[in-house]
């Protein structure tokens, strides 16, 4: 299989093997399951992303409280963590 790169259509390489992945599906319930499948894939690398970002940068629920105490108190600058 090419690369994105090498690929003429529109459209990347994962979305090209969704499609030809689609003509075996015989249900809505299957489409259905899929759906779930792929929102809870990247549900996952959110989660991922968000706990590497927090690490990083040192979040904590205290500063997700003041930022929300900000929020709304209708303070419209941004608390610095």
């Amino acid at each position: 299989m090419g690369t994105v790169a090498e690929n003429k259509s529109p459209l990347t390489n994962l979305q090209l093997e969704l499609l030809k992945s689609l003509k075996y599906m015989a249900s809505e319930k299957q489409l259905q399951e899929i759906k779930s499948l792929l929102r809870y894939y990247f549900a996952q690398q959110l989660d991922a992303a968000i706990d590497k970002v927090e690490t990083e940068k040192n979040y904590s629920a205290e500063i997700y409280e003041k930022w929300l105490q900000a929020n709304n108190n209708n303070d419209n600058s941004f608390v610095a963590a």
